[in-house]
């Protein structure tokens, strides 16, 4: 006497709640905004940082030759090319990022949905089951003192004794 319909419900919300729950979770704490936001916060900062050690990586490697060129380097230049360079990675992985977290946001809240709907599903199976047993009892169930044949209706006639 197995559901199948139960047995199946339960196990996508098992697998669900075992491997993206606490995830999905902590995505939907944020508004879509917010969230896309952060996200492209932390893709400047990341940004950042790793354009600036690329940079920094090549100085390292080709030090000698930019010490030969360094009486004959235009400065502003330079620091032109190294700034419109960070600027275009960022504003790049930024664009990047954006589109990345809003389509983390919506997927995990279409899991979320997914997930709460089969919650409810689950809920209700358990209520009609219940439904059904509460019913199945009432209809079973006997009158209070129980069955009242083997009375003699000579004594009783609209109630009032003869």
């Amino acid at each position: 006497m197995l559901n199948e319909e139960k047995i199946k419900l339960m196990t996508r919300i098992s697998i669900f709640e075992k491997h993206e729950k606490s995830r999905d979770l902590r995505t939907s704490k944020y508004f879509k905004e917010d969230y896309v936001r952060y996200g492209g916060l932390r893709t400047i900062i990341a940004a950042t940082v790793c354009y600036w050690l690329i940079v920094m990586i090549y100085c390292y490697f080709n030090m000698q030759a930019i010490l030969s060129k360094i009486n004959d380097m235009d400065y502003f230049k330079v620091i032109g090319l190294l700034m419109s360079g960070y600027l275009l990675v960022v504003l790049i992985l930024y664009v990047v990022g954006f589109f990345v977290y809003f389509g983390k946001y919506q997927a995990a809240r279409k899991k979320l949905i997914v997930y709460n709907r089969d919650i409810k599903a689950l809920i209700n199976l358990g209520v009609k089951k219940k439904k059904k047993v509460i019913n199945a009892e009432k209809k079973k169930a006997t009158p209070i003192g129980g069955e009242i044949e083997g009375i003699d209706s000579a004594f009783v006639d609209n109630g009032k004794e003869q």
